[in-house]
């Protein structure tokens, strides 16, 4: 995955659900900005932590470990 573009809504929210419950502080901190951020905001958070997105996105065991 190389892009934000490839993931759904709901795999964003994934994503970010992962990094607040499997990342540390920062990435938890990270998490809550997005879930409180409107649509454009979101789009600079994703826009400016890919690396959080490959590390915690579909791609990732932390994905998997509270949706499955």
């Amino acid at each position: 995955m190389s892009t934000t573009t490839q993931l759904s809504r709901g795999d964003l929210h994934r994503t970010f659900l992962a990094m607040e419950l499997h990342g540390g502080g920062f990435c938890a901190a990270l998490a809550n900005a997005w879930y409180k951020a409107d649509p454009g905001n979101k789009a600079r958070i994703e826009a400016a932590f890919p690396h959080y997105l490959e590390d915690f996105g579909p791609d990732s065991r932390f994905f998997y470990l509270q949706n499955n």
